[in-house]
């Protein structure tokens, strides 16, 4: 499958450069080209990471121009899986593309009806993170993982600029990431993700108007083992009390809750952005997206299969083929606004409409699905630069929802205050499958925050001290029962009947010392108070660490970065999860014991080929036991990763 698509992926690369060359050439860049080759051939190429940059939609949205070069350093490249990039700030089943969550609580930006099924956000692009491409020349990356095991990431970017006002491009990701548990073969999958978007840009002549646009599609498929269970230690039905059996790192004695199920995800969405400058104090603009999430559980066993195991219940829908829960959200959304300058401040007023439907394969006619959103919203800026700005922002739905925040920043000092009241996801409000089913009337909650924080430079030690406060009000969350009758639904959502307060104190430091060495780091303590505090398990520390060595050698031909990384955190009660509902829920029998993970990694980069080197979780060569990435699931083992980036610009 992986090599279907990487061949199919370089065909349609060969015919878009045949095609493109039929485009015109301006006759400025047609003689700049020309020239350049006849004058010496053995001249450098003109055309690299310089001549290539990109920006965001909301640059050109919130008036902030700016274009980005294509990032080329050696630096951090090892960090390929997705929770790694994030700083392990995110829980997962202790493999690439698996369902994750983050840790501490986050704030959502969506006020209006979700569809509660988030585990795989972590892998999808948005709109937003889209890049536009101003380019002198056809520009291509290939990027390619080979994990150790059958763990393997491609990635490809293709785009070019039509002439000096227009552009196109596409990007693509193919996740291939096998089993790790139970792998009888390669090609064994655990997770098959493939993700690509094509996307365009035109602006006028005079630049009065300008238009974005995207298409996304991202199918993401896991096959769920339901973590590993030992079938001689039971409380309540429920198997494997507790981290303290070794049995989980012995491959020959493991034993898997589910052997035949997977969970399925397809997202796809169609976006527009277009705007037109009546002066610099007016310009009106209109976005529009029509957006599908589409969420499938399935399980081929049979019943007499399911029915061993010990946590399992079964409810009888009418339906005898086998086991396919399914949802699927469809939204529709147009926002109308007028923006712009006045002299060192921006503002924006809007006016949005979002048409939601949302169905479940079998729960009918119990609460509202489809019906009209609207909204109303600003933006205020006050500062034109990233580093020194003050900025508000506000949105109301009718219905009483709505999120306000601002901001204040320079170069030494940060602030940001935000608070949202928004709608439950469905998947809280009323569910209905083979395994589970509810009809709840939740409150809307309410999530606020408050931090602050210094930027503080000392010769080469830089150092960012920062606090950070949460309220959250009718916090609705997913909680597991042990005290249940055997068979009956265990994981069932709650809604929290006190506040709970998180206060989270962060330090942040980088150091360059000697010639060449770098040290940074990033600590986090936190405290969960209040009435239901119990609905929050976060680890008390948290930690990250690096040390390396950076150089170019060779008069300059090899860059290059050796180092470690360190993560560990204090021992808690993490999260459950429950692959039928895809749902993580809060648990207080299995406690995920600290355990230190200590990756090494060598990053380098020849002319404009990078590559590097990468060991995981050293520390398990030297102990008979690894760690967990979530209660049942154990985290990566120790394995061997590599990988390459080769960037073109011609």
């Amino acid at each position: 499958m992986q090599l279907r698509s990487i061949f199919i992926l370089l065909l349609l690369f060969t015919v878009s450069i045949q095609g493109f060359g039929q485009i015109e050439i301006p006759e400025e860049e047609r003689k700049e080209r020309v020239g350049s080759e006849i004058l010496d051939d053995s001249t450098k190429q003109i055309y690299g990471p310089t001549t290539t940059r990109y920006t965001l939609e909301e640059n050109i949205k919130f008036n902030i121009p700016h274009y980005w070069t294509i990032d080329t350093s050696v630096y951090n490249m090892h960090k390929y899986q997705f929770t790694v990039k994030e700083d392990n700030l995110y829980q997962n089943l202790g493999n690439i593309g698996t369902a994750a969550r983050p840790i501490y609580p986050t704030l959502p930006t969506q006020i209006g009806a979700t569809s509660g099924f988030n585990i795989y956000d972590l892998y999808y692009r948005g709109p937003d993170q889209i890049r536009y491409y101003d380019t002198k020349s056809p520009y291509s990356n290939l990027g390619v993982t080979w994990g150790g095991q059958g763990r393997a990431v491609t990635e490809v970017t293709y785009a070019r600029n039509i002439d000096e006002r227009a552009g196109i491009g596409f990007d693509f990701r193919g996740l291939y990431i096998d089993k790790q548990i139970l792998r009888v073969r390669r090609g064994d999958r655990n997770v098959e993700g493939t993700y690509y978007t094509g996307y365009g840009h035109y602006k006028t002549r005079n630049g009065r108007y300008q238009l974005l646009a995207n298409f996304i599609r991202n199918r993401h498929n896991v096959d769920e083992y339901g973590g590993i269970f030992r079938d001689d230690v039971t409380t309540n039905g429920v198997a494997n009390q507790g981290p303290e059996g070794y049995i989980y790192f012995d491959e020959d004695k493991r034993q898997t809750v589910l052997a035949a199920a997977e969970t399925d995800e397809l997202r796809t969405n169609y976006h527009l952005y277009h705007q037109y400058q009546l002066t610099n104090y007016l310009q009106v603009y209109h976005q529009y997206d029509r957006y599908k999430q589409q969420n499938d559980f399935i399980d081929d066993e049979s019943q007499e299969d399911r029915d061993l195991r010990p946590f399992d219940n079964y409810i009888d829908v009418g339906d005898t083929v086998n086991v396919k829960d399914r949802s699927k959200l469809v939204y529709r959304q147009h926002e109308l606004g007028v923006k712009g300058d006045i002299g060192k401040g921006f503002y924006t007023l809007y006016y949005k409409a979002r048409d939601v439907d949302f169905q479940y394969k079998y729960l009918t006619g119990i609460s509202k699905t489809d019906y009209l959103e609207n909204y109303a919203g600003f933006n205020l800026r006050f500062g034109n630069d990233s580093i020194s700005y003050v900025k508000a922002y506000g949105e109301y739905k009718l219905g009483g929802e709505y999120k306000v925040g601002g901001e204040i920043r320079n170069s030494w000092f940060f602030a940001e205050g935000y608070s949202t009241k928004y709608l439950p996801g469905y998947i809280q409000r009323a569910y209905l499958g083979r395994h589970d089913e509810w009809n709840e009337s939740f409150d809307s909650p309410i999530s606020s925050r408050i931090s602050a924080g210094l930027n503080v430079k000392v010769g080469d030690l830089r150092v960012k001290p920062s606090a950070e406060y949460n309220l959250l009000t009718n916090y609705i969350y997913f909680n597991q029962d042990t005290l249940v009758d055997e068979g009956e639904q265990r994981v069932l959502p709650e809604q929290a009947s006190a506040d709970i307060s998180i206060v989270k104190a962060k330090l942040e430091l980088n150091y360059d010392f000697g010639k060449g060495f770098n040290f940074n780091g990033l600590g986090i303590y936190s405290n969960v108070s209040g009435g239901s505090a119990g609905a929050i398990n976060v680890p008390r520390l948290f930690g990250n660490a690096q040390i390396s060595y950076h150089d170019i050698s060779f008069e300059g031909n090899l860059e290059w970065q050796v180092g470690f990384d360190v993560h560990w955190h204090s021992s808690y009660y993490a999260n459950g999860y429950d692959p039928v509902i895809m749902q993580y829920y809060t648990q207080s029998y299995f406690k995920v014991p600290d355990f230190p993970v200590v990756d090494f990694f060598v990053n380098a980069k020849i002319n404009r080929g990078r590559f590097f080197l990468k060991y995981n979780n050293i520390v398990e060569l030297f102990r008979d036991r690894g760690y967990f990435a979530t209660p049942y699931y154990i985290g990566q083992t120790s394995i061997f990763d590599f990988g390459f980036k080769w960037a073109f610009y011609d």
